[in-house]
């Protein structure tokens, strides 16, 4: 992608209808993590494709970065809190477990790097196999094919966002509902 906003559309709609299983703002925060490998390509600039200089953006290395981005967040009490002090200030109060952020830091790295397989070229999907499957075979081989799915990848990451609000407005009206019948 070429810009992780974009992310946040597609990680903030699986993660909120998810959020009983996966930790919400670990997941999105993973989905930025992974793109942490594109920023230190503008700065170290070694001559390779960008999304190969750590591997983030391969299942393989990008699903154990998450998964101990997970970890971190549950042991560094501070962290944790945030995450829960986040969901409570949205209206929908949650309790981090270690399996839920581990799980939402293997998934949503796993989110990001699946989205950007369909966008980008060099991405390495099921490294050490060097060929991005996914691009080759969502472009049928043609390059010329290349712009229109990067335009329908962009597409769907926007009607995600319309979609993760109409699931925040629905899970708030749900909850409030739940309160009303408990009072």
């Amino acid at each position: 992608m070429p810009f992780t906003p974009y992310h946040f559309g597609p990680s903030g709609f699986v993660g909120l209808l998810f959020r009983r299983w996966i930790d919400v703002p670990v997941f999105i925060a993973a989905n930025v993590l992974i793109d942490v490998e594109v920023i230190a390509d503008k700065f170290i600039q070694p001559g390779w494709p960008v999304h190969q200089i750590w591997h983030f953006h391969t299942l393989l290395i990008g699903g154990l970065a998450g998964a101990f981005f997970g970890l971190v967040a549950y042991y560094i009490k501070p962290l944790r809190w945030l995450c829960e002090k986040s969901m409570s200030l949205i209206g929908l109060p949650s309790r981090a477990t270690l399996l839920s952020m581990v799980l939402a830091g293997l998934l949503g790295a796993w989110l990001h790097v699946f989205i950007d397989s369909f966008y980008h070229y060099d991405i390495q999907i099921f490294w050490p196999h060097k060929d991005n499957t996914i691009f080759r075979w969502i472009n049928a081989g043609n390059w010329a094919n290349r712009a229109a799915a990067q335009q329908q990848v962009v597409l769907w990451c926007r009607i995600f966002w319309g979609l993760l609000i109409g699931l925040y407005v629905v899970s708030l009206a749900l909850r409030a509902k739940k309160a009303e019948k408990h009072a």
